[in-house]
């Protein structure tokens, strides 16, 4: 668990009017030990805000009553304090440059990366444990540095470089001039380069150490195939590449350069401010490292390891744009355990928590490999057959796992046995919402608890 989360102990209230995209934040937060409020609209999120100190919003635009957009401009007036990350399906420019403009702190879009989300609150709460110990540090050279190239290109026009050594070596960045010919040859660099890459300025400047040698070899070409030669662009960034340091230490540099061009509108230098960002890439590449786990948290059950709600969800709306293509039927089977409270009442939920995974076993054994497992809650799973010609196709399967369920289940010196109601919803209309195909499927399942348990029921509609 990222220790910087545990110390500070954000206050994090998440807001989206879409139940499984708020249960998943609030799983994947739990999992790292944070705690958050939901809430569904704008409205609630503000209400919440008027009576509680609210140190991060996750923040959706499309919600009822107040949207995203409105609920950020009133925290960026009211609760200047408090960050939002939006996260959003809306993934327009437009609506990530506004969302910037008002006060975001930074623009997700759903399917949200649980790496980049962790990565980020990683560093909000970093930030402010600094601020609360009067440390600034990470603003003020972020400042330097815009501060820094501001002041370079103005001095290099005026080619005082006695008055950019003042300047710069007092900047914890590192101020480069290279010329545009082949590996960057370096005219001027500041003095303190010496305390990043371990060279002096002079090795630089006089060739003993081209620029291009010390950047990582997987990071080269990269690195050359970042640099516009267009006639408009006057600034870019790199996005964060390695350099090998003359001690053989290998360090992320971020890099944000600009154009020289002469009277012909022709390249003739190009400079730019260096900052050693290794601590934040090691941090992000280290939790890049971990995104399948991550998303495996995200999406599946913490128990049994299968598929959760949301993840059910998504491929069930992935079925329904399959279905009319390959003019065949979905089917959804919604599986409920009859008596499974008894076990859990006179054994414990370690007993419990047993039969659950040896229940999830089966379910896997008795489906194809391409059909999806998934338990949506305490004792209910899910069964989606995503191509099926008919009703009795889905009777057989229906029967096969019936009856794998009804055989006797052993733990430790207990036979127990677990039965099940199962309800059944096909749909070969492609335009079907998957919520209403769950919902009919769940119907069907009472209907068959009603009827005398360990069987099953297909929907009917009345």
């Amino acid at each position: 668990m990222p220790s910087s989360i545990q110390e500070h102990n954000l206050s994090i209230l998440v807001a989206d009017d879409d139940r499984r995209m708020r249960e998943s934040l609030r799983d994947l937060l739990n999992v790292y030990g944070m705690q958050c409020s939901l809430v569904e609209d704008g409205q609630q999120a503000l209400d919440l805000m008027d009576k509680q100190n609210i140190d991060l919003v996750l923040l959706d635009i499309q919600m009822p009553k107040r949207d995203g957009m409105q609920v950020l401009k009133h925290i960026h007036k009211q609760f200047p304090e408090t960050d939002v990350i939006i996260l959003s399906g809306e993934a327009s420019f437009e609506n990530a440059r506004s969302a910037l403009r008002m006060g975001a702190l930074d623009f997700l879009n759903k399917p949200y990366n649980p790496a980049e989300l962790l990565s980020l609150i990683n560093s909000l709460s970093d930030k402010r444990n600094r601020d609360d110990k009067g440390y600034n540090k990470n603003i003020s050279s972020i400042s330097d540095v815009e501060k820094t190239l501001v002041e370079l290109e103005e001095i290099i026009e005026k080619e005082d470089k006695a008055l950019t050594h003042t300047i710069v070596n007092a900047s914890p960045a590192v101020a480069f001039l290279w010329k545009n010919e082949i590996n960057w040859p370096v005219q001027f660099v500041s003095e303190n380069v010496t305390k990043l890459f371990g060279y002096s300025a002079n090795e630089f400047i006089t060739g003993k150490v081209r620029y291009k040698s010390i950047i990582h070899p997987d990071d080269v070409e990269r690195f050359s195939d970042e640099v516009p030669h267009d006639e408009q662009t006057i600034k870019f960034k790199h996005k964060p590449y390695r350099v090998i340091t003359k001690s053989g230490v290998v360090k992320w540099i971020d890099d944000s350069s600009s154009i020289v061009r002469d009277e012909k509108k022709d390249i003739t230098h190009f400079q730019g401010i260096l900052i050693d960002v290794t601590e934040r890439e090691m941090s992000r590449q280290k939790m890049l490292k971990n995104q399948v786990s991550l998303e495996h948290i995200a999406h599946h059950d913490a128990l049994t390891g299968l598929p959760n709600r949301l993840l059910l969800w998504d491929r069930l709306k992935q079925s329904i744009k399959k279905i009319k293509r390959v003019k065949k039927q979905l089917a959804l089977l919604y599986i409920d355990l009859d008596k499974f409270k008894e076990i859990n009442d006179s054994l414990g939920h370690n007993a419990g928590d047993e039969v659950l995974k040896i229940i999830a076993r089966r379910l896997l054994d008795n489906v194809r490999l391409v059909d999806t497992v998934a338990r949506i809650g305490g004792d209910e799973f899910v069964v989606l057959i995503d191509s099926v010609a008919g009703m009795e196709d889905v009777k057989i399967i229906a029967e096969k796992l019936n009856y794998s369920l009804q055989q006797p289940v052993y733990w430790k010196m207990h036979e127990l046995f677990v039965t099940s109601s199962i309800g059944i919803s096909l749909s070969s209309n492609s335009t079907e919402d998957p919520d209403e195909i769950i919902k009919k499927a769940d119907i069907a399942m009472y209907q068959s608890k009603k009827i005398g348990r360990n069987t099953y029921q297909f929907y009917h509609s009345r």
